[in-house]
């Protein structure tokens, strides 16, 4: 009889278990207005950590502060939703700190939901990189980052 491997495999958190939520709306038309140039609005971070002492709730540069331990779920999405435009997540880079950690980096959980865990005490600064497709009649690509803090007590 031959053996047996078995790879134990963590189950991906659900939506349900995350207790800190990170919503990115977009103007997609200022965004595909700007031609390429720089991004300096149009792009609103909220969460539901204001009573935890998060900042900066409806600019480009919120600081959400959540618990050590906190699973943080980010979603992003356009704001005239009957445009047809779509805004998703491809992506974070960590810019200073270490909140995260390795095993708390955000990872995909479906095409517009990622999750990441606060796995270190501290703050970080880190970018959201989000691809805004705009336009009906010839669709196109915008790839923007978007920045944002984390801090875990």
């Amino acid at each position: 009889m031959a053996g047996a491997f078995v790879r134990a495999v963590q189950a991906p958190a659900s939506a349900a278990a995350v207790q800190a939520q990170v919503v990115i709306a977009v103007d997609t038309a200022y965004v595909a207005g700007a031609g390429g140039s720089s991004i300096t609005a149009g792009i609103y971070l909220m969460d539901n950590q204001l009573n935890t002492g998060s900042t900066g709730e409806g600019s480009m540069t919120l600081h959400s502060v959540v618990p050590v331990g906190a699973l943080i779920g980010y979603s992003a999405y356009p704001i005239d939703t009957g445009s047809g435009d779509t805004v998703v997540i491809t992506g974070f880079s960590v810019i200073e700190g270490n909140v995260f950690g390795s095993p708390g980096y955000p990872i995909q959980q479906s095409a517009g939901y990622w999750i990441g865990q606060a796995m270190n005490i501290g703050s970080q600064t880190y970018k959201i990189q989000l691809r805004i497709t705009a336009g009906s009649l010839r669709p196109t690509d915008y790839y923007v980052y978007t920045q944002a803090g984390l801090t875990a007590r």
